[in-house]
């Protein structure tokens, strides 16, 4: 990103949401926790059929697979595409601690066709896995899509075909182009990166329709813009 000439939701060091309420910070985020009484988790539920997405869709076909959580499997006429994939027991950085799964993924990875691009909204660990993502650059030929600033984290575990997009830049990938979209969110892989990667939903682009991927945003004036 260039030094001057700044895009209106970066400051030159972080990100933020243009026009409209700031997330708020750790301490308040904190200060939730210890005074909150939430309802106890319920236990793991064994209710998950897993299904088998066909290798391909016809060329007027759209097929949509739910996995988990913020992950779709996303297929028409020949090309694939995954959002914000998480195969791992935890949303954590740690495999001991962390926010548990409830309910095995709809889909088994070995059961995955071959995908042209992955798609990543932001950087919170229920949206940005890494072991997963590791998993999935072990089967070759994927295109990573994250948002700005994001793509280093990425790199740094040899995770290879990374594409960076702002608001706004767009991909072309085997004739589908994924434009990255606004949101209402906010960035924190710790407590001392906040906001220094952004957010952000994609459209993707076929010849013929348009699917909309949100991510995790907030209602707010991107809706009425379209992007």
């Amino acid at each position: 990103m260039a030094d001057r000439g700044f895009p209106k939701h970066f400051d030159g060091r972080r990100f933020y949401n243009p026009d409209a309420p700031q997330a708020r910070g750790f301490l308040d985020g904190l200060r939730w926790k210890l005074t909150s009484h939430p309802e106890q988790s319920p236990p793991f539920i064994e209710d998950v059929v897993a299904s088998v997405p066909p290798r391909s869709v016809g060329a007027s076909q759209i097929r949509v697979t739910m996995v988990n959580h913020s992950t779709v499997f996303v297929q028409r006429s020949g090309f694939s595409l995954l959002t914000d994939p998480i195969w791992s027991e935890r949303a954590s950085p740690l495999s001991w601690v962390g926010p548990k799964r409830r309910r095995k993924p709809g889909v088994r990875m070995e059961d995955l066709p071959p995908i042209d691009a992955v798609l990543i909204s932001h950087n919170h660990f229920d949206h940005l896995d890494l072991p997963t993502l590791r998993q999935l650059a072990t089967r070759g030929r994927s295109i990573f899509v994250v948002a700005a600033r994001c793509g280093r984290l990425l790199r740094s575990q040899r995770i290879e075909f990374v594409h960076e997009l702002d608001w706004g830049e767009s991909l072309a990938i085997s004739g589908v182009t994924i434009h990255c979209a606004p949101a209402l969110h906010f960035s924190a892989g710790s407590i001392f990166d906040r906001n220094k990667t952004l957010w952000c939903g994609y459209v993707i682009e076929y010849p013929a329709s348009l699917v909309y991927f949100a991510g995790d945003t907030s209602f707010g004036s991107h809706f009425a813009t379209g992007g």
